[in-house]
Formats: structure tokens, C-alpha cells, sequence
């Protein structure tokens, strides 16, 4: 009987001590998947808030065209130096071409280079003024306010990898004036562009909770 007992008293410790390193297994896994998800969602929130921010503002001039301001802030920690924008296919529109004073629109290209603005330094504010045009017949009002137009923006970085990054942005149209639109990003593009921030660290906050 004290054999069988002092077995049995043994097997149930062991069991126990089986159970407890499990557990303690499991819970150091899930402090370290919590830190790592952490450090993570962290990394991701500093690189996103350093991404340049990219605004476009479209207004009718005409028929088929477009007066199109393009502003780039740096919020980087090294310059920028931005390369071109292509305007990408319309399904309501067909193919849209770009022209400005260094590029003629009879080129018939969808992308324009953005090389004339330069470096810019952290903080800093890049602008450039194009032309927007696409194919009518003259009759057919093609840009009308509101309608959205899907851009690619190409940075090249001055860090070490010389990282050249990619940057798709969708604007709307807007309504007509009786001058040219501001070349400045204006207040409401950083404003839109900080709230699209905190969202972001919002659904990053929700999602690790």
C-alpha cells in the first residue's frame, strides 16, 4: 500500500510540475509575442509618421484639362529628392497626359518628372505646376468636379540604400476657380494627413489590446 501510494504521490507531482512548466511556457510566449507585436506596431507607426506627405489639387481649366498643383513635405529625417508622378488609367476617363513648361502635353505621357524640385531638406516644402489633359471630342465635359484620379509618386531617399519608395494617392476634383490654385499644400492636407495618423495608431492600439 505505501508503495502504491508513494507512486501515485509521485506520478501526481510530476504531473503537476509537467502542468505548471507548460504554463509557464505558454505565458513567457505570450509576453514575448506581446513585446515583439509591440516593438512592431511601434517601428511601423514612427516609419509611417516620417513618410513624406504628398498633396495634389486638380481644377478644371477646360474641356479635357486640368491645372494641377503637386506639394511634397519632408518629414523625413534625410532629404528627398522626388523623381515623377504618373497619373494611372481612368476607367471614366481613359488616359490622362501630363505637360508643364519642361515637358510638351503633345508628348502624350502620363507621367511628368519631378526632378525640378529638387532636394528637399527635412521639414521642408517641394511644389510644381503641370497641366493634366485626356482625350474628347470637344462636347463631353470630361473632368467634372468630384470625380477621383489614382496617382504614383516615386521619392528617392538620401539614406544609406538610397531607397527609392513608391506612394499611390487618390485626390478628388475640384470645383472650378477664376485663378490658378494654390501651389502651397494647404492647412487641411497636414490636418487630413495627422488625422489618417492617429486613426492609424488607433486600429494599431485596438488590434494589440
Amino acid at each position: 500500500m505505501g508503495t502504491k501510494w508513494r507512486q501515485f504521490t509521485t506520478a501526481h507531482y510530476a504531473a503537476v510540475i509537467s502542468t505548471l512548466a507548460f504554463l509557464l511556457s505558454s505565458a513567457s510566449f505570450y509576453v514575448a509575442k506581446r513585446s515583439y507585436d509591440i516593438t512592431a506596431a511601434k517601428d511601423a507607426r514612427e516609419l509611417s509618421e516620417k513618410k513624406p506627405t504628398v498633396d495634389i489639387q486638380m481644377r478644371p481649366t477646360g474641356v479635357s484639362t486640368l491645372a494641377v498643383n503637386i506639394a511634397i513635405l519632408n518629414r523625413a529625417d534625410v532629404n528627398i529628392s522626388p523623381l515623377d508622378v504618373t497619373a494611372e488609367h481612368s476607367l471614366e476617363m481613359g488616359s490622362l497626359y501630363f505637360g508643364n513648361a519642361q515637358q510638351s502635353i503633345e508628348k502624350l505621357s502620363p507621367t511628368l518628372s519631378l526632378r525640378s524640385m529638387g532636394s528637399i531638406a527635412p521639414k521642408g516644402v517641394g511644389t510644381l505646376k503641370a497641366t493634366l489633359a485626356g482625350v474628347t471630342d470637344g462636347k463631353f465635359e470630361q473632368f467634372k468636379p468630384g470625380l477621383s484620379l489614382e496617382f504614383t509618386v516615386r521619392i528617392r531617399f538620401a539614406d544609406q540604400q538610397d531607397t527609392i519608395e513608391e506612394t499611390s494617392i487618390v485626390r478628388r476634383i475640384l470645383a472650378p476657380t477664376g485663378g490658378d490654385p494654390e501651389l502651397q499644400p494647404t492647412p487641411k492636407c497636414f490636418l487630413m494627413q495627422s488625422r489618417r495618423q492617429k486613426k492609424l495608431r488607433e486600429i494599431i492600439r485596438f488590434s494589440l489590446s
